[in-house]
């Protein structure tokens, strides 16, 4: 497999996660809303998807750059070491590891080093929320997977 491949794989596993985590946090925060008694019809869902495509991804997408670069070759090593049969399994690990992790880190970022109580990315303070934008990245990290041959 060519180096250019490779690079095409990666770069649409990081653009279709981001796409995913991106409107999983636009759509729990909304669901939030929606259980403490707001009506949010489909034109404002769409609409808050878009601006939130517009607004979060681009700096989700640069995340997504770097966590994935560093997931996805572990979870090759990973793979190579415990067998084949471990693969999709280990990428999609790593994919919503990376999510998680980043998120994670924005958080204490802005608790401990900038005071703030805050939870910049809402649809993370709740342990679901974080697994639900974290699907994304399983999703990112098993597309990688199946269009990427092992290596030998």
């Amino acid at each position: 497999m060519t180096t250019v491949r490779t690079v095409a794989i990666y770069l649409l596993a990081v653009l279709v996660g981001t796409v995913l985590v991106s409107l999983a946090n636009t759509h729990v925060d909304l669901q939030a809303l929606a259980r403490i008694g707001a009506e949010i019809p489909l034109d404002v869902r769409t609409d808050a998807s878009l601006r939130d495509l517009q607004g979060f991804a681009p700096t989700l997408l640069v995340l997504n750059l770097i966590g994935f670069a560093i997931a996805f070759p572990v979870a090759g090593w990973v793979s190579r070491w415990l067998g084949p049969n471990w693969r999709l399994f280990g990428f999609g690990l790593a994919g919503g590891l990376a999510v998680i992790v980043m998120i994670t880190s924005i958080t204490l970022v802005y608790q401990h080093l900038l005071g703030s109580t805050i939870t910049p990315v809402a649809a993370s303070r709740e342990l679901s929320g974080l697994l639900t934008l974290a699907l994304g990245g399983v999703l990112a990290g098993l597309l990688f997977a199946s269009l990427k041959p092992a290596a030998d």
